[in-house]
């Protein structure tokens, strides 16, 4: 008999809900143009809906005209360095600030240190980005033992980007124990991601195919699906019912599905619904 089974924790996380909401109770509210700070998460879809809603996506406060009144941008999730919220005041732009509590609490942490900041995580990832911009001096980021095994600095204030494995962490620590690094870790991986991320480890152990939805940008989905895969060879990463691998899931009797922190909820029940037709 076939089955279908969700992972525990799968979909929007805290950070990323309260983000959706401040952003329409602002479109329903503003009576002036509303723009988002990049996309506000990494689903398409979702940013779709809040274009729809009067929000546009921009990738610097640059891009609003200059002779445009009652503006107000949107602080996505992942945060925003000091310098940006300076630039806001100056241009007296209205900021809706919806960034995470886990990512603020993370700028507070690096912004009251003089050491020498560690942000494990991706170099490259707005939430990273946000964090090195609340550091009083550059900080260094590092995603690997090879990245560790580069720095050369001591006494170390180490936080983490909110999405990684505790793997990452854990191996970027091991090469600190082994150059005998002094260091003070703050593990800032978001306890959500740790519990979504554990339950799509057991279920891909227990499945003979596993179904990855979300964003082909989000960060914390392709770490999913590295998970995923690891324990069940014949996983798929989709982003909506149109990536079904369907003539897989017809010869598989237990199938399990996760879903990113900015997966949608109408976009797993419509993935569930359509393996259902499928399947069943």
């Amino acid at each position: 008999m076939k089955e279908i089974r969700r992972a525990e924790n799968a979909g929007f996380c805290f950070g990323v809900k309260q983000a959706i909401e401040k952003a329409e109770k602002a479109a329903e509210e503003s009576s002036g143009k509303i723009y988002s700070m990049g996309s506000l998460i990494h689903n398409e879809r979702v940013t779709e809906d809040l274009k729809k809603k009067g929000i546009d996506v921009i990738e610097s406060l640059d891009e609003i005209p200059d002779l445009e009144e009652g503006v107000k941008v949107i602080i996505r999730s992942h945060g925003e360095g000091k310098v940006f919220y300076e630039e806001a005041e100056l241009k007296n732009i209205e900021l809706v600030d919806a960034t995470c509590p886990f990512v603020a609490k993370i700028h507070k942490l690096v912004n009251n240190t003089e050491k020498q900041v560690i942000i494990v995580g991706d170099e490259k990832h707005p939430e990273v980005l946000g964090i090195s911009g609340w550091c009083r001096k550059p900080a260094i980021v590092v995603s690997s033992r090879s990245d560790a095994e580069k720095v050369e600095e001591d006494d170390l204030f180490i936080v983490t980007q909110t999405t990684i494995r505790e793997k990452t962490l854990s191996d970027v620590l091991s090469v600190f124990d082994e150059k005998n690094k002094s260091y003070q870790v703050n593990n800032t991986i978001c306890s959500a991601t740790a519990k979504r991320q554990k339950s799509c480890e057991e279920l891909a152990a227990d499945s003979d195919l596993m179904i990855v939805i979300g964003g082909r940008h989000s960060s914390n989905t392709k770490k999913l699906y590295e998970i995923s895969k690891k324990n069940c060879a014949n996983s798929y990463f989709v982003e909506n019912i149109d990536d079904l691998p369907l003539k897989e899931l017809k010869k598989c009797n237990r199938i399990g599905i996760a879903a990113g922190a900015s997966t949608p909820e109408c976009t797993i029940k419509e993935v569930i619904a359509r393996m259902s037709d499928v399947t069943l």
